[in-house]
């Protein structure tokens, strides 16, 4: 039996149909695959880069936490070396004006009279055993006291 044209016509297009709708649905799912395949990878490469991030950030934190203990390092070692400086040039202060103070004794000890010399009228006297001269100074005028000093260098 012989099937009518119209039946082997509605046959072809129903099979065409149902290879159309096959297609699609297949392709579908494929495209379906690929989409959570790709959505994997890119959800694995972002974890990786925020992985990456975290060690590079945690580097970057280790780096500056070294320099700025470095840099307190220097800091303090400046410190103790100003503080160092600064008593040492204190006591050389002290011994430049423990200096000055002995140099100004001393010069104001060449202005005081000796025991051997004495003021009289103004005038320093000097006193040899029994004998009773006038000091001169390096003008040739005698020299002038008031107390026991002299106003110029008696030595």
């Amino acid at each position: 039996m012989a099937a009518p044209l119209s039946w082997k016509l509605g046959g072809a297009v129903a099979a065409v149909i149902v290879a159309a709708l096959a297609w699609h649905g297949a392709s579908q799912y494929l495209a379906g695959r690929h989409a959570d395949e790709l959505t994997r990878e890119v959800a694995h490469n972002t974890e990786l880069q925020a992985q990456q991030a975290k060690l590079q950030a945690q580097q970057r934190s280790e780096q500056l936490a070294a320099t700025l203990q470095r840099q307190r390092d220097d800091l303090a070692t400046t410190y103790q070396q100003v503080n160092q400086d600064a008593v040492e040039y204190q006591v050389a202060q002290a011994r430049r004006e423990e200096a000055r103070r002995q140099e100004a004794l001393r010069v104001k000890a060449t202005f005081r009279l000796n025991a051997n010399q004495k003021c009289a009228g103004g005038i320093v006297i000097n006193r040899s055993g029994s004998s009773f001269t006038q000091a001169i100074g390096k003008t040739g005028e005698p020299i002038k006291c008031t107390g026991d000093m002299a106003e110029e260098p008696l030595r």
